[in-house]
């Protein structure tokens, strides 16, 4: 075996220096740094960077001029058959929709298992929106009207619904994001759609816009003037603004009146025949 062999001898009390070349490698100083930071990239290119999902209660804005008149009214009108110019002809009932006294009255499940489904777009063009937000309006809740069944003159409910802080509040708040760093977003698009679970089919509804029921030149009458090319932006969506300092919403349509308090949000059923 070569080695180096070094012979050191003293000589008087005079101090000496001497090199001794000893090879010395760094290759694993702080690797177990580098292995912490190496997980730390691998598990953010996995699972991304950590953002907060925080959410908040958004209820509805009081109307104007007052402090606690917060309630927010849905109307929903089924076309009961005939002309759709005639107002009369769409109902704020079920019994348009197929159903009879005894399934409302009772609560059946074709009846209880249908509801009401509000999706919350970012865009009103359907070739570009996302859905940020969906609320479901349950057939037991609303207001109730008289109805015949059998000889006996029942009270039933009805597409009507009158949501608060207190009573019918199921669909009355919105839950939204809280910060907005990760999505800007305080305008969306409503639209609604109704699932009769008695046939197993979703209805679109479309919106009345004027003060009336409905106007003559829009709504169902735009349907029965050209049923497949009316204008979707504008019939079919309903614009909610959130405000996040006083974590409330409100209710528009597109002429930039407030609906939801003073005048209902109607819908109407999307008739396509």
């Amino acid at each position: 075996m070569s080695v180096n062999k070094f012979v050191i001898r003293q000589d008087g009390d005079t101090d000496k220096q001497i090199n001794i070349p000893v090879e010395l490698k760094w290759d694993y100083l702080g690797l177990d740094m580098a292995i912490q930071e190496y997980e730390k990239e691998v598990i953010t290119e996995v699972i991304g960077v950590g953002r907060d999902f925080e959410i908040s209660r958004f209820a509805h804005a009081p109307a104007t001029g007052t402090t606690n008149n917060t309630e927010i009214n849905y109307e929903f009108y089924f076309y009961s058959g005939g002309s759709m110019s005639d107002i009369n002809n769409w109902r704020v009932n079920y019994l348009s929709e197929g159903f009879t006294p005894q399934e409302v009255y009772y609560y059946e499940n074709n009846f209880t298992n249908s509801f009401f489904k509000l999706d919350f777009y970012d865009t009103p063009d359907d070739k570009k929106q996302t859905n940020y937000l969906t609320v479901i309006l349950p057939t037991q809740q609303g207001l109730k009207m008289d109805a015949q069944m059998q000889r006996t003159l029942v009270s039933i409910k009805k597409p009507e619904f009158i949501l608060d802080y207190v009573g019918d509040k199921e669909g009355f708040f919105l839950y939204w994001l809280k910060k907005r760093t990760f999505l800007d977003i305080d305008t969306f698009y409503m639209s609604a759609k109704f699932y009769n679970a008695k046939t197993g089919q979703f209805t679109t509804m479309m919106t009345g816009r004027g003060t009336t029921p409905f106007d003559l030149t829009e709504g169902p009458q735009a349907l029965m003037e050209n049923k497949y090319s009316f204008d979707g932006t504008q019939l079919l969506y309903y614009k909610v603004k959130l405000d996040y300092p006083t974590q409330t919403y409100q209710v528009f349509n597109t002429y930039g009146q407030r609906l939801g308090t003073n005048l209902p949000i109607k819908w109407y059923e999307y008739v396509n025949q």
